[in-house]
């Protein structure tokens, strides 16, 4: 589904991070752990096309069954195989939930962003999954943080993605839904989407992910199985944790 390729991530062509090359398969997740500031961001920044890459190449299986590289893949292919969902704080502009997470769908509505059947199907079962259809109706700027995350998580989930890029998802999360997002995860592999993810929780990525990238603060990056979070050395190397 997707692979990384003698892949170096940075800003400005200034190398941060080297990859380990690795392939990531339809129906898995992959968490990346590490300290703030070691290159989680940038490494999911780098595979949804909002950075290049420094140096090597990712690769992905698209829709259309053919195998291409992110450095030439066109605006709409990539719109249409990979969604992510970043921190940003988002301003709904007056707009109601379901128009937010209508947005999802805009990469196959074409130039006039009709809506078919089809579409508001994919839009009510993203609100169902993520538990946001009761706040279809309200305005989304008068939702609570952790309401607009699991809208916006709707979002991502409508465009139906081959590849789905997650940015530290618990923020603004309580336990409740922590635990909700867990189950939700769980589905969507179930479903054969890639999950590529950056988390603190790191018991939700020991319960979820079926491997892990983990950069330790030097901006080392290693593949591990995620039974390692289990290892309280491994985790004080990891964070740089010292007695």
């Amino acid at each position: 589904m997707l692979e990384f390729k003698n892949l170096v991530i940075g800003y400005n062509n200034t190398p941060l991070v080297n990859i380990p090359d690795m392939t990531v398969e339809g129906g898995e997740i992959l968490s990346v752990a590490g300290p703030n500031g070691c290159g989680k961001s940038t490494l999911l920044k780098t595979i949804t096309c909002s950075l290049p890459a420094v140096s090597g190449d990712i690769f992905l299986d698209t829709k259309n069954g053919r195998r291409e590289s992110l450095k030439s893949i066109g605006r709409e292919t990539a719109a249409k195989n990979i969604s992510a969902l970043f921190t940003d704080r988002i301003k709904g502009n007056g707009l109601r939930c379901s128009d937010i997470v209508a947005a999802g769908r805009y990469p196959y509505t074409g130039f006039f962003g009709k809506l078919s059947e089809h579409d508001n199907d994919m839009i009510r079962q993203s609100m169902e999954l993520t538990n946001t259809a009761e706040l279809a109706g309200r305005q989304f700027d008068a939702l609570s943080d952790g309401q607009k995350q699991r809208v916006l998580l709707a979002r991502s989930i409508c465009q139906d993605p081959e590849v789905l890029i997650l940015d530290e998802p618990t923020a603004f999360l309580d336990i409740r839904y922590q635990y909700e997002l867990k189950k939700i995860l769980l589905k969507l592999r179930e479903s054969g989407i890639a999950i590529i993810m950056s988390i603190h929780e790191l018991s939700l990525a020991r319960e979820c992910s079926d491997k892990i990238i983990a950069i330790n603060e030097e901006h080392q990056a290693a593949i591990d199985m995620p039974e390692a979070l289990d290892d309280e050395k491994y985790i004080h190397k990891l964070f740089g944790i010292r007695d």
